[in-house]
Order: C-alpha cells, then structure tokens, then sequence
C-alpha cells in the first residue's frame, strides 16, 4: 500500500505548499532538503554508485550535493521534475535518491541510487512502485529508463516495475567513470 502524507506547512490551501511525502510500508520519500547534501555527497561519493549514474561525478563533493539538491528544487518549481530522497519511515535513516525528469520526447525518465550498503532489499522497487504510482495518478507518462549493462541488477529492479526492453542500446556517458558505456533502454508498457 502506498500513501501520501501531506506535509505540514503554513501556507494557505490555495497557495502551492511542499510536495507531498510518499509512504510506504517501510519507505517515505520526500522533498529534498539542504540537511541532505552531507548524506548524498557520502553516498554518491561510493565509486560502484557513481559508476552506474550518467551524472555523478566521482569523487562527489558536499558542495556538487548541495548545487544538486538546489538544481532539482528549481527544476520540480520549473519542470515538474520529481526527486526524492528515499528514507526509511521508522527511523528516517535515509537510503537514496529517486527522481522522475521530463524529456523533450514528451516522457519522462525514472532515475534513482540505492546506497551500496542497502543493495539487495527490495527499497528500489518498493521506492519506484511508489513513485510511478503517483506518476499514474498525476497523468504523468510515458515513463522510461535505461541501465547501464554492467549494471543487471538495475535491469531486474525495472522489471519488477513493469519495465520492458526496447532493444535500444546506447553509448551513454557516464560522469562516474569519465567514459561512455552501453545503456541498454526500457519503457514501461
């Protein structure tokens, strides 16, 4: 089950207030805030991270976290993108990043990090199903994505999300490694 817990805020009801945090049974993914630059400038910094991201640099700075962190709050106020930071609700300790970009094509590509040490549990897939879910009900899609192919585990996390191969397999650059590398790209049907 997925829900959404309005934030609290002082706004008027007709003024545009926070996002709202998504809540799963285990997860929350909220808006991004400037108290994350330490934890995501940590977990990015992770080389076997980096290398499976097109755009974190390695080593990643606080200072490129919190650019970061400012750069996707004017992109959800301008855009519409989406990026969340993926915590678990019982304690708040945060896992990731997950976020939704709208492309020139008319779709929107889903991306997202799981730190190393929380590979294996299920929070990508639970953190996306969440995410997608509130695509659908925004009207947002299509939805696409793509994995680098060293990077099969992220194929399977895309899977379970209801993603499919297209056949497509791009040379895409990747910050983390400073060199291009096959992509192979899903949409979801």
């Amino acid at each position: 089950m997925i829900a959404c817990i309005p934030p609290e805020t002082d706004t008027e009801p007709d003024e545009p207030g926070p996002a709202p945090v998504l809540a799963t049974a285990r997860l929350a993914l909220r808006p991004l805030n400037m108290a994350d630059a330490g934890w995501i400038a940590r977990g990015a910094s992770n080389l076997k991270v980096a290398r499976m991201t097109a755009s974190i640099s390695h080593p990643y700075p606080p200072l490129a976290a919190e650019l970061f962190i400012l750069s996707m709050r004017a992109a959800e106020a301008g855009r519409g993108d989406r990026v969340r930071a993926v915590t678990r609700r019982a304690d708040g300790a945060p896992l990731g990043l997950m976020g939704l970009h709208p492309r020139a094509d008319g779709a929107w590509e889903l991306g997202y990090w799981v730190d190393e040490a929380q590979w294996g549990r299920g929070f990508a897939t639970e953190a996306g199903a969440a995410l997608l879910a509130e695509a659908d009900a925004l009207g947002l899609g299509p939805v696409v994505a793509g994995h680098y192919a060293d990077n099969p585990a992220s194929g399977r996390v895309l899977e379970k999300l209801g993603f499919a191969y297209t056949g497509e397999v791009e040379d895409a650059f990747s910050m983390g490694r400073m060199a291009s590398a096959p992509c192979r790209r899903m949409a979801r049907g």
